[in-house]
C-alpha cells in the first residue's frame, strides 16, 4: 500500500520503508510524527487495485513515520547581476530539511500496513544521513554574522588591543623640526646675500 501525502505545501509518494526528505519540522532523531492530509491510498490487488481519492483529504487516513536526520542540505548559490552596471551580489543559502522513515500507512477504512520490526532494523543499520549539522557560531544567539569567529578564537578585549599601540607611540622620539624664519629675517638674509654679490663684483 502506499500514500500520496502533504507536508510542507509539496506532495510525495510514501509507502512503508520509504526514507522521506521534506522541509524541516521540529523535533529529534527517533521521535514519531503522524502525517493526517492524506490525498490519496491505493493497495495492490490481484485482480484491480483498490484506490481511495479524498476530496481533497481522506478522513481518518494517516501515514506515520519516525525522525532520522536534522540537517541542512548543500549550499546553493544566488547571485544577484546588473549588466554595464558593475553590480554583482552574491549570496549563499542552506535549506534545513528533516528525514523521515515511513513505519505505517492507514486508508481511513481499517486496513493499514506496517513496516516490521527487522525491517525497520535493517533500514536503520544501512540509512546514512548526508545532511550537515549547524556550525558552532550558530549555537550562540548573540553572535551576529559580522562578530562570529572560528571555535577556540579568544576575544581581544580593549585594553589589550590598544596596549601595544601605545607602547608604539612611546617607543618613537619627538622630532625636532627647525623653527621657521619669520618674513623680516628672511628679507635681512637676502639684502645681505645681494650685498655681498656687488662687492665681489667690484672687484
Amino acid at each position: 500500500m502506499y500514500a500520496v501525502i502533504q507536508a510542507g505545501g509539496k506532495q510525495y509518494r510514501v509507502q512503508p520503508g520509504d526514507v522521506l526528505q521534506i522541509e524541516k519540522v521540529e523535533g529529534e532523531v527517533g521521535k514519531g510524527m503522524t502525517f493526517d492530509q492524506v490525498l490519496f491510498t491505493s493497495k495492490m490487488n490481484p485482480e484491480a487495485a483498490q484506490v481511495t481519492i479524498g476530496k481533497p483529504l481522506i478522513s481518518g487516513a494517516k501515514v506515520t513515520g519516525e525522525i532520522v536526520g536534522q540537517g541542512r542540505g548543500d549550499k546553493i548559490i544566488i547571485v544577484k547581476m546588473k549588466r554595464r552596471k558593475q553590480y554583482r551580489r552574491p549570496q549563499g543559502h542552506r535549506q534545513y530539511y528533516t528525514q523521515l522513515l515511513i513505519t505505517e500507512v492507514d486508508n481511513g477504512s481499517g486496513e493499514k500496513v506496517t513496516l516490521a520490526s527487522d525491517q525497520k532494523a535493517a533500514k536503520l543499520a544501512k540509512f546514512q544521513s548526508h545532511l550537515k549539522a549547524k556550525g558552532p557560531a550558530f549555537s550562540n544567539p548573540a553572535l551576529t554574522p559580522s562578530k562570529r569567529r572560528p571555535e577556540g578564537v579568544a576575544a581581544t578585549s580593549a585594553a589589550t588591543t590598544s596596549a601595544p599601540k601605545a607602547a608604539k607611540t612611546e617607543a618613537k622620539a619627538p622630532v625636532k623640526t627647525a623653527a621657521k624664519k619669520t618674513t623680516a629675517e628672511k628679507t635681512v638674509a637676502n639684502k645681505a646675500k645681494t650685498a655681498a654679490k656687488k662687492t665681489t663684483s667690484k672687484k
